[in-house]
């Protein structure tokens, strides 16, 4: 008598064969969802953008291309090319030098300095110089600027002609300076501080001849008040000769003189009968 044992192994195997197409068919959906994801990071980073106030410098392989990315919507290689973006606003830089004067007073002097890249010519200035172009190319010129100008003038000249040294300073910074990078260059002395004892004594010096200045005004003015005394006392001296050779030539105008001061009331004592000043006879 022969036993046949089923243990349902057809069964198994058509859920075994299920699962794994089930399990094949999830890894393609995977993997076309991931190809589907890095296609879309390629095209998306294969776009991009410059703005108005912007330049873009475009490398292929680490090799800067000199001619600017203009502001717009624009398109790179992948993994391939990259893309640095150049603010080309107008520069605003404050900084601080220390100095000596050409009477060897020492200065930390405080500047602002601005200025203009050259749009067309940015690429070549990073390629050339690099994104720390001011660190190299405009601090040292201030540096040199500032030297050659401050050691030529002593530290009272440069407080009186500040504004004169700021236009000097500004002049050879504008000669130094590669034109083919930077513009409409413009330097501004905003602070000189010098050694606490020297701008001591130029206070006391500005006190002293402010007091000199005061005191000779006040003698302008006394000798002035001199003159014009003087210029009284002699066109009334003037006057009274004058007056006096008048009264010389005609006697009658002392009686007339005499007749203008009197203020009609005759005195109470009088000497004899006669009343003074008045001839009624109209005869001398």
């Amino acid at each position: 008598m022969t036993s046949s044992w089923n243990f349902g192994g057809s069964g198994s195997t058509a859920n075994h064969n299920t699962t794994v197409v089930t399990d094949s068919r999830t890894k393609r959906l995977v993997v076309l969802i991931l190809v589907g994801i890095a296609v879309l990071i390629v095209l998306f980073s294969s776009f991009y953008t410059v703005s108005s106030t912007e330049r873009g410098v475009l490398s292929t392989l680490g090799k800067i291309s000199e001619v600017p990315i203009e502001d717009g919507l624009h398109v790179k290689i992948p993994f391939i090319q990259t893309v640095k973006k150049v603010n080309v606003q107008r520069k605003k830089v404050d900084g601080v030098e220390n100095t000596y004067t050409g009477d060897l007073q020492t200065a930390d002097i405080e500047y602002t300095i601005t200025y203009d890249l050259v749009r067309e010519h940015v690429p070549a200035l990073f390629k050339n110089v690099g994104r720390d172009y001011h660190e190299k190319m405009i601090v040292p010129a201030v540096q040199a600027a500032m030297k050659g100008v401050f050691g030529t003038s002593t530290a009272t000249e440069i407080i009186e002609n500040r504004m004169k040294i700021s236009s000097v300073i500004e002049d050879r910074l504008r000669q130094t300076v590669p034109s083919e990078y930077f513009a409409n260059i413009q330097f501004t002395l905003a602070g000189i501080d010098y050694d606490d004892d020297f701008e001591k004594a130029i206070k006391e010096k500005q006190v002293a001849e402010q007091n000199a200045l005061k005191a000779k005004n006040v003698t302008i003015q006394v000798e002035e008040q001199a003159k014009q005394t003087k210029i009284a006392a002699e066109a009334e001296a003037e006057a009274m000769r004058i007056k006096a050779n008048a009264l010389e030539r005609n006697p009658k105008l002392v009686n007339y003189e005499a007749v203008q001061k009197w203020d009609g009331k005759l005195p109470e004592y009088m000497l004899g009968e006669s009343v003074p000043f008045i001839n009624l006879n109209g005869k001398q």
